[in-house]
């Protein structure tokens, strides 16, 4: 690659982070208004995308989980569904680290509960649970057991 292709690739990557980052801190806003709901979902593709052109398989699933689950939290359970899969699928077929598995586990059983999907959320929030009872990192644990217990379950 030459270094204008790197400098470019540090690029993306570089705004890969500042989008999701940006994503996070308004999933973390109590008081969100629409025009947050659509930034807040403009980012999260805005870091799928620039990850999708350097990232690893990891950072795609990660940004796919991202995507799921602002899609989640302003309602969207089409495409929740759509990206949580993804994301899921991505994990397994990569044979990712431990901590991304359970946390795909979980997207797909946020995304599941949003569509209403009362079965399905609760085959992949056991699946969540189980896998978390599996990590070694604490940390990593208690993170997506707090996101899986965050999920408004109707």
């Amino acid at each position: 690659m030459t270094e204008a292709g790197g400098d470019a690739a540090a690029a993306r990557r570089a705004f890969a982070v500042a989008a999701f980052n940006g994503a996070w801190d308004l999933i973390d806003k109590t008081d969100r208004s629409p025009d947050d709901d659509r930034q807040m979902l403009t980012l999260a593709f805005a870091s799928r995308w620039h990850w999708g052109e350097v990232g690893t398989d990891e950072n795609r699933a990660i940004s796919d989980w991202q995507v799921a689950h602002v899609a989640s939290l302003i309602g969207n359970a089409p495409l929740a569904l759509s990206f949580a899969q993804a994301a899921y699928d991505t994990a397994r077929g990569s044979n990712l680290p431990d901590w991304t598995q359970a946390s795909t586990a979980e997207g797909l059983a946020r995304a599941h509960a949003c569509a209403g999907d009362m079965a399905s959320y609760e085959k992949y929030a056991n699946e969540a649970r189980e896998r978390c009872g599996q990590l070694d990192d604490e940390e990593d644990r208690e993170l997506i057991l707090g996101q899986l217990a965050s999920i408004p379950v109707r």
